[in-house]
Formats: C-alpha cells, structure tokens, sequence
C-alpha cells in the first residue's frame, strides 16, 4: 500500500500526577477516522486516492499518573478509493501505529523529566473488533 502522510499533530496531550478519586476512569485509547477532502475539491489530487485524517483520543490512568489528548494525521492512500472501513487490518495498523509510537514516546520524555528517573514505556495490544 502506498501513502501519502502529513506530520503528526498533537492536539491535545495532558498529564497529571494528582490524581483525584473522583470515580473509575476507563483507560482506552480509540481509532476514529474521517475522509476529507482538500479545500476547493483538488480533482487532481483526489484522483490519486482517498484522504483520511486519522485520530487517536485516549486516556490512561496508571499508578503515578493520568494523561489523556488526541493526536492526529492526514493521510492519503494512493490508489485507493475504497472505504477506511474496508482496509486489511494491517493496512489499518501501519496507518494508526505512528500516532501510538508519538503517545509512547511522548509520554517516555514527560515522565522522564517529571519523575527525574527513567521514563514509563507503555505498551499496547490491538483489540480489533469485529
């Protein structure tokens, strides 16, 4: 499969060490995807296959902290003019798995300096439904 991306963008990105006991929060991390199309309808650029913009929204509370934001990417997969939907799940995880290496990494830096101690590494397993 061959794409086209645009940078990543951190839309939102929150943490919080004071974690206030105001009911259990459900961690979760969410794929939410919408096709765009270029200002002023590009034909030339959208005959070249589908635009999405891909969007993560999570929040995670562990032990020492709590950090929730949503991060995002346009993307264009050439030569395709199916539906998001209708793309093998790999193709959908190689989409979606550079925005979950951002959420790591930033979250690795973050805690690193706000502990003064080596950062946190999450780790994530795809729950694909069906």
């Amino acid at each position: 499969m061959d794409i086209v991306t645009d940078k990543i963008v951190v839309e939102k990105y929150n943490f919080e060490t004071i974690l206030e006991e105001n009911g259990q929060i459900e961690n979760k991390i969410e794929l939410e995807v919408h096709e765009v199309e270029p200002i002023g309808g590009n034909e030339e650029l959208m005959a070249k296959g589908k635009i999405f913009k891909i969007t993560i929204p999570f929040v995670l509370v562990l032990e020492k902290f709590r950090i929730d934001g949503r991060i995002s990417r346009i993307v264009q997969v050439k030569d395709y003019f199916g539906q998001f939907s209708d793309l093998a799940i790999p193709d959908v995880e190689g989409l979606s798995n550079p925005l979950i290496d951002y959420i790591k990494r930033l979250t690795y830096d973050v805690t690193e300096i706000a502990f003064d101690e080596p950062g946190i590494s999450l780790d994530f397993n795809a729950n694909h439904k069906s």
